[in-house]
């Protein structure tokens, strides 16, 4: 409970510092040490120089080459972990009080097409192999949303939209510790389920990857699941106090389906409802009938196609060489150079 009341101590301080100095000024102090060392910077403020200490600390439990496991993992199922990820992983991360302060700030900033490209964006940076070392881009992402997060907590906080006697802080510590959750454990579900293949290797090097991910954005290492076991454990704890749907996770759900033959590039009306509707019947299929009715969505449809593309995928995974390279390379690495997008020009 102790951790729905806890944001992240380091960040809330510096952006408390940023207001001294002005938002931008603040912002522009952190990039320079991002890209050239908090020591290029002359008489750096304290807040910022606690921040670094930690950040530029690497646990003795991060090991390079595993991670990498998860890199050829990730990167050879682009177009499978973004389906899990849409269907399944998702829709969970919009569950009861964790889609308040996505409705406060308005998930809407971007369209939702476009909030889900920065999101596979962002997982390609971190999967990327060496991406999340001190000086790549993954690294520099992922500080960069550490911040956001926490000038979001500021700012719904000040708006007088949120609870003061509410029980949680918004973005809090157990909220972003369920959401490593959500994108680590419940994408290899969502994969498992949508015929992909993941070993045990595989995902103890996904679980390590996010694990490190947890550390970067300031979440207690206490409350980062490190295990198959933990994972569970946190979200039978979850599960048995919220997460069961509300108008904002409706609305979030359908919002991000629907959106999807814009990420996906599909123009033509016919194809576009299609598409939407087989999306509709996997996520239910996945979901199950209980929380997809919940949720609003419409009955199955294309039950015998949902069946036919798991058998397909399937059958790929397990026997790669009866795939097409030209498929291999569009559902693959292709899929996520040419789907995603992230662009922080915005939040500086």
């Amino acid at each position: 409970m102790e951790h729905l009341r806890l944001g992240d101590p380091l960040a809330d301080d510096l952006i408390a510092c940023f207001d001294r100095l002005t938002y931008h000024k603040g912002f522009r102090l952190l990039v320079q040490a991002i890209d050239h060392g908090i020591d290029s910077i002359q008489d750096p403020p304290a807040e910022l120089v606690a921040l670094f200490r930690q950040i530029e600390h690497i646990p003795f439990w991060v090991d390079w080459e595993r991670m990498n496991i998860a890199s050829r993992k990730v990167l050879r199922n682009g177009w499978l972990l973004a389906m899990a990820l849409a269907v399944y992983a998702v829709p969970h991360t919009y569950l009861a009080t964790g889609n308040k302060p996505l409705a406060i700030t308005g998930a809407l900033l971007y369209s939702t097409a476009k909030r889900y490209a920065l999101t596979t964006r962002f997982v390609i940076e971190v999967f990327l192999p060496g991406s999340m070392r001190r000086d790549a881009e993954g690294f520099r992402v992922a500080i960069f949303i550490r911040i956001m997060h926490a000038r979001a907590r500021q700012q719904i906080l000040n708006s007088g939209k949120w609870d003061p006697d509410a029980v949680e802080l918004p973005l809090n510590q157990a909220h972003m510790a369920l959401g490593l959750v959500f994108f680590s454990y419940f994408v290899i579900l969502g994969m498992r389920q949508l015929g992909g293949h993941v070993t045990q290797k595989d995902m103890d090097s996904i679980f390590l990857t996010w694990r490190y991910v947890g550390y970067l954005f300031g979440i207690n290492p206490e409350m980062i699941p490190i295990s198959e076991q933990d994972m569970n454990h946190l979200i039978d704890v979850a599960f048995s106090l919220e997460c069961d749907p509300d108008d904002t996770s409706r609305q979030l759900c359908r919002s991000l389906i629907e959106s999807a033959p814009e990420f996906a590039h599909i123009e033509n009306k016919r194809l576009a409802r299609w598409f939407v509707d087989l999306l509709y019947g996997m996520s239910r299929r996945m979901l199950g009938d209980p929380l997809a009715d919940q949720l609003g969505y419409p009955k199955a449809r294309h039950r015998g196609l949902c069946n036919t593309w798991i058998a397909l995928t399937w059958l790929f995974e397990r026997v790669p060489i009866l795939m097409p390279p030209s498929l291999r390379r569009t559902v693959g690495i292709e899929f996520w150079l040419t789907r995603s997008a992230y662009d922080m020009s915005r939040y500086m």
